[in-house]
């Protein structure tokens, strides 16, 4: 053989040993005992917990952006995983135009809502928990109306999808939970069809969003407020729309986005209500929910002592229990105070609902 043949065979030689060597290496450093847990990716910043985790295994994020405007960050305790755990996403409430996302820091609603022990229970038993903060509505000048906040949320969950492994979470085993308006945006995006854009230049908005779940605290049914409010959720009243408008003429306006009774009567805003109504969109084929409107009494909402009732009312939970019933979509409910009037026989948690529904 030639002396150039023979450097030609070395050089392949070579090419395919240095191959190999470098697949083994590859190989041996990708592998990892089931034992060990996964470390997200170092961009995560890690900080200490808000409250105490009391010893669970868990890391804790904040002010993690999922869009570019101001209020759309979100925080995220991640369990010690050595597979993707699931996860809650919470929602935060103030009628579209309060609250943030540290609500949840803390003990809520005179001592009902444990927020610390519920995660610390999540977190042991291997589910993440997100708590999100997102655009508010203008005190004055509203254009877009709720739409906006909501859109802000379900881009929250496409984000954290798009980010799955990054944060080890399973993007199959989410749940959607919030209070007020932060469980009537959850509804809305669980009772929608998927929103996923397969086309989109943008990532993020190709993630599905479609959830496990749904947990709904004092939540509303529907925000096509003229229609369900008087002939479904307060029809025990006979109410009429002009007492209702009587009453909330500035949150409707907001809502919708407009400036005057005149702009409310248009068929843009018939659409708009259409696409805002819970219970119309709600069919056989979303996830099951949990509701719990239990926190004030049942009376007439609009008596002078009513506060904040009509959009917390328990008749809200009835009427999503009934077209749940009505589609065949489970559900866990409870409605009442004063009287009690509904309570599920499971006495399931929301906890447990979540335990349950991620480990389906």
């Amino acid at each position: 053989m030639s002396n150039h043949k023979k450097e030609n065979v070395k050089k392949t030689y070579q090419k395919k040993l240095t191959s190999f060597l470098f697949l083994a290496l590859v190989t041996l450093g990708c592998s990892k005992s089931d034992d060990n847990p996964i470390t997200p990716v170092s961009n995560i910043t890690f900080s200490t917990s808000p409250f105490d985790l009391q010893g669970v295994n868990a890391n804790f994020a904040k002010d993690i952006a999922y869009d570019s405007k101001d209020r759309t960050q979100f925080d995220i305790w991640l369990p010690t995983s050595s597979t993707p755990t699931g996860l809650v996403i919470y929602v935060h409430g103030g009628g579209f135009t309060s609250g943030d996302k540290d609500f949840v820091y803390a003990v809520q609603s005179g001592g009902v809502w444990d927020f610390p022990s519920d995660i610390r229970f999540l977190l042991q038993n291997n589910i993440a928990f997100a708590t999100i903060r997102y655009t508010l509505l203008s005190p004055t000048g509203e254009t877009q109306g709720i739409k906006k906040s909501m859109a802000d949320v379900r881009r929250a969950l496409q984000y954290i999808r798009s980010r799955a492994s990054d944060f080890n979470i399973d993007k199959s085993k989410i749940i959607l939970a919030g209070n007020s308006a932060g469980a009537g945006t959850s509804l809305w995006i669980a009772f929608n069809n998927e929103f996923a854009d397969v086309s989109n230049s943008d990532p993020v908005l190709r993630e599905s969003t479609r959830v496990k779940g749904v947990v709904a605290r004092e939540t509303q049914s529907s925000y096509n407020i003229e229609d369900r409010w008087v002939n479904n959720v307060f029809v025990d009243y006979s109410l009429t729309w002009s007492q209702i408008l009587a009453n909330e003429t500035g949150n409707i306006q907001k809502i919708y986005g407009v400036s005057s009774n005149a702009q409310y009567e248009s068929a843009a805003i018939d659409t708009y209500r259409a696409e805002v109504d819970m219970l119309s969109l709600l069919s056989a084929d979303d996830p099951e929910i949990w509701i719990n409107n239990t926190l004030r009494d049942v009376v007439n909402p609009y008596n002078p002592f009513s506060a904040d009732i009509p959009s917390h009312h328990a008749f809200h939970a009835r009427e999503l229990k009934k077209r749940a019933d009505a589609v065949g979509v489970k559900n866990i409910s409870y409605y009442g105070k004063n009287p009690v009037l509904y309570s599920h026989p499971s006495n399931e948690s929301w906890t447990l609902f979540c335990k349950r529904k991620i480990n389906e």
